[in-house]
């Protein structure tokens, strides 16, 4: 799939591979707007309060947890698809 000549992949299989990539094609767009969102409010943050920077930071990084693990699931499901 990555290198070497093209190869003849059935519907189903394309499909599938369709399916496999949907987790992070989905919770990629909702997690980048929704960090958007943290980050502003953690900038926020920040300029009111500097000591706070350490929490600030915390926040949009566990709404990227979400993006890591739907990118975890769909290479998973993606090595499991015989091509």
């Amino acid at each position: 799939l990555l290198g070497g000549g093209a190869e003849d992949l059935e519907v189903m299989t394309g499909i599938m591979i369709l399916a496999a990539c949907l987790p992070i094609a989905i919770v990629g767009l909702v997690s980048a707007r929704n960090q958007g969102k943290t980050s502003v409010a953690a900038i926020g943050i920040v300029a009111k309060k500097p000591d706070q920077f350490g929490k600030a930071m915390l926040f949009p990084a566990m709404v990227e947890t979400y993006a890591i693990l739907a990118l975890l699931i769909s290479i998973l499901a993606i090595t499991a698809i015989p091509i």
